[in-house]
């Protein structure tokens, strides 16, 4: 049995609009998330946006985790999928019986078993300001990504209905004012290879330009042990791509349209249930 996502699209547009003459602009910023210290003895600042805008991790009085982009990064480089986040925060984990397709999110214990794809659940899945609600969505590859938080506890007051448990805010590498271009490849066991790459490109002074693609790829390496067939579950080949278009008009004023698409083909991934035998220790 195979399965396979076809030309899954997502366009989103974000509309950011400061009115105080004091306010930042809502980019993204490179800010460590451990605790390291400072050459004056000070912790480093941990930037969150759970209340839609830049501040201390010590000053929003939500309970929220931070991931930055170099710890995303290290999380994915090995072909990884979206369940890769289970446990890297406290309360949260993420599981899937579809392989790489429809994950259910759980923060605190808390989510959602139905394995319907239009089953509302209550952990929300936002990136850039988009909200991920289908299933199928909410798995779609983590790569050029600048910082993932983990926001627990209701979040309805400033992101909507689904989010009794919390949610997952992913935020991009937005467009830059400057050229710029990253990309790495990776190489691992059964054929497994990860290669992703971005692209900023300045336009003109109000306007930039991101293209970042990923490909990931595995060969079958599961045996059938009632039909005796080596290597033939496991595999997949996955293509993802990104663009995103930013104007800046004004000072106060920014817009990020963004378009992704997607392409999965796999063979069946195993979805490990009763693997223990009643009354011992024995692998079924």
């Amino acid at each position: 049995m195979t399965h396979r996502i076809r030309a899954r699209r997502l366009f989103g547009i974000s509309l950011v609009a400061l009115a105080a003459a004091a306010s930042q602009p809502a980019f993204a910023q490179d800010e460590p998330t451990g605790a390291e210290q400072q050459g004056d003895g000070q912790l480093n600042t941990i930037v969150v946006t759970a209340n839609r805008r830049e501040e201390n991790l010590q000053d929003v009085p939500v309970s929220a985790a931070t991931l930055d982009a170099d710890t995303v990064k290290t999380i994915f480089d090995a072909g990884a999928e979206v369940t890769a986040l289970a446990a890297r925060v406290p309360g949260l984990f993420v599981e899937s019986s579809n392989g790489r397709a429809a994950p259910r999110f759980y923060i605190r214990g808390l989510g959602n078993t139905d394995f319907d794809l239009a089953a509302s659940q209550p952990v929300s899945v936002v990136m850039d300001d988009v909200v991920l609600e289908n299933v199928t969505l909410k798995s779609f590859p983590i790569f050029d990504i600048e910082r993932i938080e983990v926001l627990r506890g209701p979040q309805g007051t400033l992101f909507g209905r689904n989010t009794p448990a919390g949610i997952v805010k992913i935020d991009t590498v937005r467009p830059g004012d400057t050229f710029e271009a990253q990309g790495s490849i990776s190489y691992g066991s059964f054929d497994s290879i990860s290669l992703d790459a971005g692209i900023t490109v300045p336009l003109a002074d109000i306007a930039s330009v991101r293209v970042s693609g990923l490909w990931q790829s595995r060969g079958d390496y599961i045996d059938n042990g009632f039909t005796g067939e080596e290597d033939a579950y496991g595999a997949y080949d996955e293509l993802a791509g990104r663009i995103q278009l930013l104007l800046t008009p004004t000072d106060r004023l920014s817009i990020l349209g963004s378009y992704q698409l997607r392409d999965l083909e796999g063979t069946s991934t195993l979805f490990r249930a009763n693997i223990l035998g009643p009354g011992d220790n024995e692998l079924n």
